[in-house]
C-alpha cells in the first residue's frame, strides 16, 4: 500500500506544480488517500482515515503542516434556553463533522485569521443567514454550535497524528467518529511556513451505509409509514414472544 501510494504522489507532483506554473510561484502539495470509500455497517464504530502528502519543495524541517477532515455540509440550529424563552439561530450550512490535526510548529506560529482564510477554523465553516452576518452575537452562536459539536464527539481539534516519513513524505491519521452521518467529506491539507499559508490541497471522501444498516436507513427516509409500520409489529411480536416465554 505505502509502495503504491508513493507512486500515486511522484505522478502527482509533476502536474500540481505546472498547473501553477501560470500564477505567483508557491510551493505544491501532493496526496493521497489510503482509502476514498469508507462504508458504514451495523457494527461500525469508527475508523481512522489516512492521507499521505509530500512536504513543499524548500526548507521541509521549517514546514509545518495540518490536515482537516470536513463535512457534510448541512442546515444547523442552536436553541439556547433563556429566563425569558428560547433564543435559537440558524447556520444555513455548516460541517456536520470538522476533525483537525496539526504538526506543532503550525499552532505556535499561525494566526487565527490565516487559519480562517485557509478553511481549517471550525467556528468560522458555521454560515448564518445573509441577515445575520453582522450579528454582534455571532462569534458567541458559533462557539456555542461548536461546544454542541464537541460534545456529540463530531468535532475534534485533538484526534489527528501526523507523522514524518523519509523523503518528506507526511502520514496523517484523522479519526472518523463512529456516528458520522454518510455523506461526502473533503481531507483538507495546509503548509505553513513562518505563520503564511504556502501551499494547499483537498481530497475527497465518501461515506456510505452498508449491509442492513442502510437498508433501514432507506426505509425509514423513503418509506415512513412502512418503516414505522414494520417497527411497531417488530415491537409487538418481541413482546407476545416474551409474554409466552415468562408465562407460569
Amino acid at each position: 500500500m505505502r509502495i503504491a501510494v508513493l507512486l500515486f504522489l511522484a505522478c502527482l507532483a509533476p502536474a500540481a506544480t505546472a498547473q501553477r506554473s501560470e500564477g505567483p510561484q508557491q510551493p505544491a502539495i501532493a496526496t493521497g488517500l489510503a482509502e476514498d470509500t469508507v462504508e458504514v455497517k451495523v457494527n461500525y464504530s469508527g475508523a481512522r482515515i489516512v492521507l499521505f502528502a509530500t512536504a513543499p519543495a524548500g526548507d521541509s524541517e521549517g514546514t509545518g503542516l495540518a490536515v482537516a477532515l470536513i463535512g457534510p455540509p448541512q442546515s444547523q440550529e442552536v436553541i439556547r434556553r433563556t429566563p425569558t424563552g428560547e433564543k435559537r439561530f440558524e447556520f444555513v450550512t455548516a460541517p456536520s463533522v470538522f476533525a483537525i490535526g496539526a504538526e506543532p510548529q503550525v499552532a505556535g506560529s499561525v494566526p487565527p485569521e490565516v487559519m480562517i482564510e485557509s478553511g481549517l477554523n471550525a467556528a468560522a465553516s458555521a454560515m448564518p443567514r445573509a441577515d445575520q452576518l453582522n450579528s454582534p452575537d455571532l462569534d458567541a452562536w458559533r462557539a456555542a454550535f461548536v461546544e454542541l459539536k464537541m460534545n456529540e464527539g463530531l468535532y475534534s481539534f485533538d484526534d489527528a497524528t501526523i507523522e514524518r516519513l523519509d523523503g518528506g513524505l507526511r502520514r496523517a491519521r484523522i479519526l472518523l467518529p463512529a456516528n458520522a452521518p454518510p455523506g461526502d467529506y473533503r481531507v483538507r491539507a495546509v503548509a505553513f511556513r513562518n505563520g503564511q499559508r504556502i501551499g494547499e490541497t483537498e481530497e475527497s471522501l465518501t461515506l456510505v451505509r452498508g449491509g442492513m444498516d442502510a437498508t433501514l436507513f432507506d426505509l425509514s427516509r423513503r418509506h415512513g409509514f412502512i418503516y414505522g409500520f414494520i417497527a411497531v409489529l417488530l415491537g409487538a411480536l418481541v413482546g407476545a414472544v416474551g409474554a409466552w416465554i415468562g408465562r407460569p
